[in-house]
């Protein structure tokens, strides 16, 4: 064999050893590497952390916007399996059942300067919305949030959807499993008497002093 044509056959062998290294062996024609995007690109498992992570990132990608929040959850989990988007539907719903308190329904009474049933349950998905910090802090002392919260117009209270069951639907085509019913029955705590808005006012100092 001459040298010439001894270059050329062990530049082929190793053109050859080369793409079935960069492929696998696969066959399929599969693009080199796409089984290990694919595994990198799934989602974790839907836990606290995710679901406070999901929340931030649709809130910060909305600017604020608390409709535009709501469309961009629901895009997101849509493209969940079907299992983390009832999980993060059980998961609001916790987070739904810690707030349902008097304390609470009496900070967004101060607010709107009253607050019905309904107004209360957007109250409670507008603070969801707004992310863990402000939330947790709103379990701890409703005052604290006079800051951060808007009331209902500003805010958009009613757009702060629970919108797992619409991105279910959409990525399932059946209903969500978990549960969406509203809340009823007496809150959690002390009630307050909406008559005596001096105690209120007493109750809820820095929110009174922003809202009304």
């Amino acid at each position: 064999m001459k040298p010439t044509t001894g270059l050329l056959v062990l530049g082929l062998v190793a053109l050859v050893a080369g793409y079935l290294l960069g492929s696998g062996g696969d066959s399929g024609g599969k693009a080199p590497g796409a089984a290990t995007t694919r595994a990198a690109a799934a989602p974790h498992a839907m836990d606290e952390a995710a679901f406070w992570q999901l929340t931030a990132d649709t809130r910060q990608a909305a600017g604020g916007d608390t409709e535009r929040q709501s469309e961009l959850l629901e895009e997101r989990l849509s493209r969940l399996p079907a299992e983390q988007i009832a999980e993060f539907q059980r998961m609001r719903q916790r987070l739904d059942e810690q707030a349902y308190s008097w304390n609470l329904w009496g900070a967004a009474y101060v607010i709107e300067d009253g607050c019905s049933d309904d107004c209360f349950r957007d109250f409670r998905a507008y603070l969801i919305s707004l992310g863990r910090a402000p939330y947790e802090a709103a379990l701890r002392d409703p005052d604290s949030i006079a800051p951060v919260v808007e009331d209902a117009e500003t805010g958009d209270w009613e757009n702060a959807d629970s919108v797992a069951g619409d991105a279910y639907e959409s990525a399932v085509g059946e209903d969500i499993p978990a549960d969406d019913s509203d809340l009823s029955g007496e809150p959690r705590g002390e009630p307050w008497d909406d008559e005596d808005q001096e105690a209120l006012v007493q109750r809820y100092p820095r929110l009174a002093a922003r809202f009304r």
